[in-house]
């Protein structure tokens, strides 16, 4: 065995072994301060690439005064309607064994598929609950792009989102969009708006409503004025000229989904961030330790320790070879089914990337919250010494009702047609 293969091995077999640090009474108190000094007392909370950047090995580094502040977890609900259609349709879907040796399901209606996910077959339950996730029905939100390379040299970009939902709805007042985009899941629309020479470039990518369709993706380029449709089966190719991939653009789940095996790692507790809604503070760059990375200072918000349930994702062996990444590592929130960490490993089984979301749970109308959703989110590469980050929704965030109706347009910003209207 590789040396590369056996630190792999090693690590695996400490999250699920573990020490002391998880027992499942174990915690880490509340107002406890975690600094670069004494960050090692709680490692075992911490995914490998947060451990890296305390370590102070690399690049992506803190100051000495750093502080992380522990605080009390707390709750923030998905809408009523989401648990409703989670009890209502509760049994009906079943993981279906493909011949690659993944899975895909049937019976989804809507809600989280298996709200029971105990069993044999337990992490590929628990994939699929982060598959279908909560998201809402429309969101319309702003961001800022930050790209940071090696020399700590920054190019920054705005754009704006839109994503749409077309079918298992669960938001009253939103029958989806099944006649207009039919087989069709949902779709994520991204315009550039700065720099000037990039104007208008605007990234589409489409998911099926079969889970082991590969999605669509298409590109308005304003120097050609016409869109193009990419290659779908590149999902190692950068999007949008940044660290992250085809593959991570889906909340970091791969897709197509039974392309991959996966291996249930335990449910452990980990550190997560977290700033309260809407809080103004998260939006003022000094209230971060940056450069180099956006790492939160205590006025944003409080790390919270919570029970992650952590599965191995890898392509099956068939389809396997030339693949970005041997090993994605994804820890979950079982309260809301988003992933909070992922540690990316590449085709030597060396770690990577570190992806997260550092990111504010927002209110929606009529009651609930959508998770993860505004704020900070990460894609450090930590061979390259690049990253970006994501800066959203600071001052446009919408979503469901309040997302101005021209924005409901699902032939102009989810679908391929919708394209040729740009710079018209």
């Amino acid at each position: 065995m590789g040396l590369r293969k056996l630190l792999f091995v090693c690590f695996l077999g400490s999250l699920l072994l573990g020490s002391s640090a998880w027992a499942a009474d174990d915690t880490i108190p509340v107002g406890t301060r975690i600094t670069p000094e004494n960050w090692q007392k709680y490692k075992d909370y911490m995914p490998q690439g947060l451990q890296i950047i305390l370590s102070g090995r690399t690049m992506w580094r803190l100051p000495a005064d750093a502080v992380m502040e522990v605080g009390p977890l707390i709750d923030y609900p998905l809408p009523k309607s989401w648990y409703e259609a989670t009890e209502k349709y509760k049994g009906q879907t079943r993981l279906v064994k493909l011949p690659t040796g993944g899975y895909t399901l049937e019976g989804y209606q809507a809600g989280t598929p298996f709200p029971d996910y105990s069993g044999p077959d337990e992490a590929y339950k628990i994939l699929y609950n982060l598959y279908y996730h909560y998201s809402g029905s429309i969101n319309h939100y702003e961001s800022k792009g930050f790209e940071i390379d090696r020399y700590l040299s920054q190019y920054t970009n705005d754009s704006y989102q839109v994503f749409l939902q077309f079918t298992h709805m669960t938001d009253p007042g939103f029958p989806g969009y099944a006649r207009e985009m039919p087989g069709y899941f949902s779709s994520y629309y991204d315009e550039l708006m700065e720099p000037e020479q990039s104007k208008y470039t605007s990234p589409l990518e489409l998911v099926f409503d079969d889970p082991q369709k590969i999605p669509e993706f298409y590109v308005f380029l304003p120097s050609l004025r016409r869109a193009l449709r990419l290659s779908s089966s590149a999902r190692c190719a950068p999007y949008a000229g940044e660290d992250y991939v085809g593959d991570d653009i889906y909340a970091g789940i791969p897709l197509p989904v039974g392309w991959f095996q996966a291996k249930y790692l335990g449910r452990k507790k980990m550190l997560m961030f977290r700033p309260t809604p809407s809080n103004p503070a998260q939006f003022d760059l000094r209230n971060w330790y940056y450069p180099p990375l956006f790492f939160p200072k205590p006025a944003v918000g409080k790390w919270q320790v919570f029970d992650a349930e952590i599965i191995e994702l890898s392509r099956v062996p068939s389809l396997a070879s030339g693949y970005c990444y041997a090993n994605r590592i994804i820890y979950a929130d079982p309260r809301t089914w988003n992933a909070m960490w992922i540690d990316l490993y590449d085709q030597n089984n060396k770690f990577w990337k570190l992806m997260a979301w550092l990111e504010s749970a927002e209110p929606v109308p009529g009651g609930g919250f959508i998770p993860n959703i505004r704020g900070i989110n990460w894609m450090i590469d930590f061979q390259n010494n690049h990253a970006s980050f994501a800066y959203v929704g600071k001052d446009v965030f919408e979503v469901n009702q309040q997302v101005p109706k021209q924005y409901w347009d699902v032939t102009r910003y989810g679908s391929p047609a919708g394209l040729q209207k740009i710079m018209q």
